[in-house]
């Protein structure tokens, strides 16, 4: 009898020890809510965390329903017996939700929700945790998230338009500038038509009428004796000498008919010869690897403008007193060298282009240069003479491709 009562006592002994235990771990739990509550949902142990997280003291819970901590919707809609049922079919439940606190504030909150078993069912213990600040986060950053999404598409438009935009303004400088090439070579080529008709026209029209007012004069002088009139007539003969030599040199000029029926090598050789003899300026010229070769008829054309209206801004603005004229074949381009030893010039001043003809000079150098396709370069420092560089890609052509 005694020894039962013994081991009762200790079993009894345990029993509180046991339960004094599960006490201290509870009230020491205070980021988790730990509750139980009976077969019939109401709240038999509420520990730390629970007060903290849920708001109602352990005296103010216990003998509650667990459907408190469910907001009013969910309980209308028995989410709270629905998760017990859950349980009880499957030995636990998990859920996230939100829920409400004792002062009616709500927060969300993940939850398990077990059997509590010792051989028989007892009831069930609910694990829950305060998930709100995470929410909080995950929406900061869905919010942050979907604030830069809409920066970027934002941004991203900008650039898709001020792309369109300036490919438009490409295309339309792009088609500009094909434009104004297309403009300026049928210029060039009208202006190599009118040369040629102008030239034939000094040549055919004023040359012959000069030449019969030179036989004229001629004609007068042998039959003026000995008087004063013989003088005036040798005067005008001076004249018109002077003037037919103008008009056979401007007809050159414009047009030489070399450059047609012998090509670029023998008309620059020749113009280089007759310019020098005219301005009383040494020249010299060389030519490599184009003397059995002609060009295109444009090409040849512009090359030797380029060259002519090289030399005559020598003549007008270099003060040389020589200068030289190179032409060669490099790989697959022409390229012209004109160099003088004339004053020069700073090539980086602003005001070349508008301060006297020169600068129109170099403008018609470089169109006609750009219409083929090529490129022109000055090098000129002042006291040090001046060269021009033109490169122009190399088109031949057989002979009877040339103009006649």
């Amino acid at each position: 009898m005694n020894a039962n009562i013994t081991g009762q006592t200790q079993t009894n002994k345990k029993f509180i020890a046991n339960e004094e235990h599960l006490r201290l771990i509870l009230a020491n739990i205070k980021d988790y809510a730990i509750f139980t509550f009976d077969l019939d949902g109401y709240i038999t142990r509420w520990n730390t965390g629970a007060e903290n997280i849920f708001g109602f003291a352990e005296d103010e819970a216990i003998g509650q329903h667990a459907g408190i901590i469910f907001t009013p919707e969910d309980r209308a809609k028995g989410a709270h017996l629905k998760e017990m049922g859950t349980a009880l079919a499957k030995g636990r439940a998990e859920d996230e939700r939100w829920h409400i606190r004792q002062d009616g504030s709500r927060f969300y909150a993940s939850g398990v929700l077990t059997l509590l078993q010792d051989g028989a069912l007892m009831g069930y213990v609910k694990v829950a945790r305060d998930l709100t600040e995470r929410i909080r986060l995950e929406e900061d950053l869905r919010r942050s998230y979907e604030e830069m999404e809409l920066k970027v598409a934002e941004r991203t438009r900008e650039l898709k338009e001020a792309n369109q935009s300036l490919q438009a303004e490409v295309t339309e400088r792009k088609q500009s500038e094909e434009e104004r090439g297309r403009l300026v070579k049928e210029l060039v080529s009208s202006q190599e038509v009118e040369r040629r008709r102008i030239a034939r026209d000094l040549h055919d029209h004023l040359g012959q009428q000069l030449t019969a007012l030179r036989l004229q004069l001629e004609t007068l002088k042998k039959e003026c004796g000995e008087s004063k009139l013989c003088e005036l007539i040798e005067q005008a003969q001076t004249i018109a000498e002077r003037l037919d030599s103008e008009v056979d040199f401007l007809a050159w000029e414009l047009r030489p008919a070399v450059l047609d029926d012998l090509g670029l090598n023998a008309a620059l050789a020749n113009f280089v010869k007759e310019w020098s003899t005219h301005f009383n300026i040494a020249a010299e010229f060389h030519s490599t690897g184009l003397d059995k070769k002609r060009l295109s008829p444009e090409t040849e054309a512009n090359i030797y403008r380029i060259g002519q209206e090289a030399l005559n801004n020598v003549y007008k603005h270099a003060q040389a007193t020589d200068a030289s004229v190179l032409l060669e074949r490099r790989d697959h381009h022409a390229v012209l060298i004109i160099e003088d030893n004339g004053v020069g010039f700073d090539p980086q001043e602003k005001n070349i282009l508008k301060r006297d003809d020169r600068g129109m000079g170099l403008i018609s150098m470089k169109e006609r240069a750009s219409i083929l396709g090529g490129s022109l370069e000055i090098e000129s420092t002042p006291g040090k003479g001046t060269t021009v560089y033109a490169r122009i890609p190399a088109i031949f052509v057989e002979p009877e491709e040339t103009i006649k």
